[in-house]
Order: C-alpha cells, then structure tokens, then sequence
C-alpha cells in the first residue's frame, strides 16, 4: 500500500491524542499494534526499524504506524511528540512514512485534535473523526515532488478541470484547446499522450463511471440517468454504456443488485 492507498480508509473513531516526552536513548519494541497511529515528533527525532526498513520520525516526516504492526523504536534526540490512536479495519503491516512541506500546519492541525479530543463536546467524537480525515489528507497533499504532476499534466490541467465539471455537456476539442492555449491538434495530440486515450474517450468513460454510480443508486430510471449524464436519448445512452462495459444498463442493474 503506498500513501495513495490511504484515500480508502475509512476511520470509526478516534480514541486519543496525546502530547508524550521520550529521553534519548530510549526506545522499546511492539508488537501487534492494537489501533492505528499518526505521529508528529515536532522535537527531536525517533528511528522506528520493521522489516528490515527503517524510517525517521521528526518534525519534517510523519509516521504513521498501522494496526497489527510489530516494530522497534529509538529515540536517537531527546523531545515532545504527539500521537494520534484511531480506530480503522483497513489492514496494512509496514509502517507508512510522509515527507512534509508546511510542518507548522500540520502541527497546528494535530493540536486542533488535541484540543476537540480534551473538551467535552457534544460532536466531539464526530468532529476528532472529521479532523482525522483532514490530518490524512493533508498529509497526502505534503508528498514529494515526484507525486507531483508532471509538467505537461499541468499544461493540460484547465482542460482537465473543465472535462471535471462540465463532462455531461457537449465538450469539444476546440472548447478544450481554447482553455488550455493552444492548437486543437496539438491539444488533441499531448492529452492523448499523457492520458493514452483521446479527450473524447475520457469524457465518454468519465460519464460510463458516473452512470455505474447512478445506476448503483436510488437516482431514478435509466432515462432519468441518461438525462442528467447529456445523452440525446436512452437508445444512445443504452449504447454507449454497453459498448463501455459488456452490459445493457438494466442488465448492469440486475447484476449489481446480486452482489
């Protein structure tokens, strides 16, 4: 699982955020972790070895240490830490380590969490939950610039946004060039390198995979689908999602309600 795994998780509680203080020197040994951890060492730096893998915990690299990992651990410069104990039946052995960029606001951000987990509010559970999910996503964010889109992603990336928000309408090629500044034959030449489809065929999948969505759901009848998605009628619709997927759109429904 690499960090972009974590965009699946699902957290169910938070049991605790705690400030600790560990001499230098010090260090131990778990086994089998009973809860998911995130810890930010603000203060000094600890070593945590698994599998043969060893990862530096300090105030520019998260740790996130998952439940049913077993490790070592020591503190090789003395300092305050704080940790995160959240509850997930996400499954995952090796311990996931996150450069940071802005480690003030992710610092602010698990003080935030300390600070709901020690009053007595109403939402608290939920709101520890809801500032979980945003610690985790903030984290992600903060990736190395290998993570980062590559140079001609970003050349096409308004194209990209416009497709994203408008991918229900009768988007041309023309449209999407004039967003990006360019020729429509180089537009069409550099999104098909970069995606390996044409801009066409991924508006087209774009709308097959919200259709699978809708059709999963309580949305309404596959007309009612095929409206909100721009088809000009259910027969082009109907075909365009069987061509995509194997499937007629009421044999997709059926199959999915077996699962």
């Amino acid at each position: 699982m690499g960090k972009d795994d974590l965009s699946n998780m699902v957290i169910e509680n938070v049991s605790s955020v705690l400030t600790m203080f560990t001499e230098q020197n010090g260090g131990g040994k778990r086994q089998n972790r009973a809860s998911w951890g995130i810890i930010l060492k603000y203060e000094g730096e600890t070593i945590y070895r698994i599998n043969g893998k060893t990862v530096t915990s300090n105030k520019n690299n998260i740790v996130i240490l998952p439940k049913g990992c077993s490790y070592e651990w020591t503190c090789v410069r003395a300092g305050h830490f704080i940790v995160i104990e959240f509850e997930s039946k996400q499954e995952w052995k090796d311990i996931i380590a996150v450069s940071l960029r802005n480690s003030d606001k992710i610092y602010n951000q698990f003080r935030k969490m300390e600070h709901i987990q020690n009053s007595n509010n109403t939402f608290g559970k939920m709101e520890s939950i809801k500032e979980c999910y945003s610690l985790l996503i903030m984290a992600l964010q903060a990736q190395e610039k290998k993570y980062q889109p590559t140079g001609k992603q970003k050349k096409v990336a308004p194209a990209m946004d416009y497709i994203l928000a408008h991918y229900c309408e009768n988007i041309t090629n023309d449209v999407l060039a004039k967003e990006v500044g360019c020729s429509t034959v180089y537009f069409r030449k550099l999104f098909a390198e970069i995606y390996g489809v044409s801009p066409g065929a991924f508006i087209h999948g774009k709308r097959i995979e919200k259709a699978k969505e809708m059709l999963r759901s309580d949305y309404g009848s596959i007309t009612n689908v095929a409206q909100a998605l721009g088809y000009s009628s259910i027969y082009d619709f109907s075909r365009s999602f069987k061509t995509h997927t194997g499937f007629l759109p009421s044999e997709y429904i059926k199959n999915a309600e077996k699962q």
